[in-house]
């Protein structure tokens, strides 16, 4: 049977009977789902600060005929550029200002804003950068899907924000310094969707080796992704029905999207509102989002592609206990959220908890099971953090001891302490099992800020993305340069 595109008979699981509680049907949760910590490995970073004059760095991409740039997405609306060749700290200078366009802040840590921007493959002929971000409501390509749920109240169900995705052309001036076309002062739009709650939004892109811009969406916001369940807001969730948004393909939310937005390249099938281009190969071509790439995600903040080999690595933040790093190798993939979280079952709850958690858990450990779900590739529990943040597979020449690795981190060590972590597992000589893939930690202590991205730039190199106060917010970010001990 399908439901929402997905063939409900695939998720067709046996639950292990140390998962249900004795006399009972009734799933329990695991007190302790990943029992190791995460430890040091041998080889040690160093950090040094490249500028402070961010307010919340999101990620930091390179542009072709810029070789000695990193241009920063600040989430407070501005993408900035960093001249690499200066002496620290660096005066950034702004490229592109989409604050006008952000819906307003809601709360100190808010998590919508100026989330993502890639630059065009061929920029340095067509002067193309796409940005992600976080808009007031107005009629979108892809409204909420509609809920009759009883708890729900039609009139209850405004949409927080719209995501949407913009073209724009940038030129040089007589310093040589890039700006805003004046002819397209607001970008083109691309695509645009309806979001329920403020949280879970994503946002991140680049583009693969395939010349298509991929883009992740977050599953919608609250928690456990299914209505009814008490937001933190007090307030029953919305925009969420069924069998949830990661689940279902008659929507965007918790979704990898792939699409063709050049004008110039012709691959393709015309997309319904006109603005781009369906790419060959995306899996499902015919169906109400022929956008999506791949599904099954929660809150894939940050991903990235190999530079050397091209593979796609997805870290997709969890709930209340697992994160985890996912490897996409093919189109069509499900990557379990809200079935799974990790490795592990999960249950979404039974709608009693208000506050800073929710209800679901997880309560098996369940490596392969259903078969039709991709593992990650590695996973920790909240012992270790809070939530993950995806980075890069090293490729430079200044960290010879993480060749191979992908580097990636935690936001902090307790929820908005400012102890933010910086791991790496051996991406070269990973093993099919998700147990198998040792995460270590490359600081003897916790950083000093909370981690919320990482930057590359055009040799390779990697940079720590942090900030002190959480949200966009004061004046406590910083970029700062990872090398290795020593060398």
């Amino acid at each position: 049977m399908l439901v929402g595109g997905v063939a409900t008979a695939a998720l067709a699981l046996t639950l292990p009977q140390s998962a249900i509680a004795t006399g009972s049907s009734t799933p329990v949760p695991i007190g302790d789902p990943i029992g190791p910590r995460i430890q040091p490995g041998p080889v040690r970073v160093d950090l040094t600060t490249v500028t402070t004059a961010v307010t919340a760095p999101l990620a930091g991409i390179t542009a072709k005929g810029h070789p000695n740039e990193l241009f920063v997405v600040d989430q407070v609306g501005i993408l900035w550029s960093l001249d690499l060749t200066a002496p620290a700290p660096v005066t950034p200078t702004s490229v592109l200002d989409v604050s006008r366009l952000l819906v307003g802040p809601q709360n100190p840590k808010d998590e919508r804003g100026f989330l993502g921007a890639a630059f065009s493959p061929a920029f340095d002929t067509d002067g193309l950068v796409y940005t992600d971000t976080s808009e007031a409501t107005s009629p979108a390509d892809h409204p909420l899907r509609p809920s009759n749920d009883a708890c729900l109240a039609a009139s209850a169900q405004v949409p927080d924000h719209v995501d949407v995705i913009r073209e724009w052309h940038l030129v040089t001036d007589a310093t040589g310094a890039l700006h805003v076309d004046p002819a397209m002062p607001n970008g083109r739009k691309l695509l645009s969707s309806e979001h329920p709650q403020a949280n879970h939004n994503a946002g991140d892109m680049h583009f693969g080796p395939d010349g298509f811009l991929y883009v992740t969406d977050g599953d919608g916001g609250g928690a456990d992704d299914q209505n009814c369940q008490t937001n933190f807001d007090g307030n029953p969730m919305f925009g969420h029905p069924g069998i949830g948004n990661g689940q279902s393909l008659d929507t965007p939310l918790g979704k990898m999207l792939r699409i063709n937005p050049r004008q110039a390249d012709t691959r393709g099938t015309v997309s319904a509102n006109g603005a781009f281009r369906i790419p060959p190969g995306n899996p499902f071509p015919d169906g109400t989002v022929p956008e999506i790439y791949s599904y099954g995600l929660r809150n894939p903040f940050r991903f990235s592609f190999d530079r050397g080999t091209g593979d796609l690595w997805v870290a997709d933040v969890g709930q209340n206990d697992i994160e985890e790093v996912d490897h996409v190798t093919a189109p069509g993939q499900n990557f379990g959220w809200h079935v799974k979280e990790g490795t592990f079952l999960f249950d979404a709850g039974g709608f009693q908890l208000k506050g800073s958690r929710s209800d679901g858990f997880p309560f098996a450990n369940s490596p392969g099971n259903p078969a039709n779900l991709v593992d990650p590739v590695a996973e920790y529990d909240h012992d270790d953090g809070t939530a993950v943040i995806g980075g890069y597979v090293y490729r430079g020449a200044s960290m010879p001891g993480l060749s191979g690795h992908y580097v990636f981190g935690d936001t902090s060590r307790r929820l908005n302490n400012g102890q933010g972590r910086l791991f790496a597992f051996d991406a070269d000589h990973r093993s099919a099992v998700t147990a198998d893939n040792t995460i270590v930690e490359l600081r003897d202590a916790p950083l000093d800020f909370q981690l919320i991205g990482f930057g590359q730039d055009s040799a390779g190199e990697l940079y720590a993305l942090v900030f002190g106060v959480p949200g966009p917010n004061g004046t406590t970010g910083a970029v700062l340069r990872l090398s290795q001990s020593g060398s």
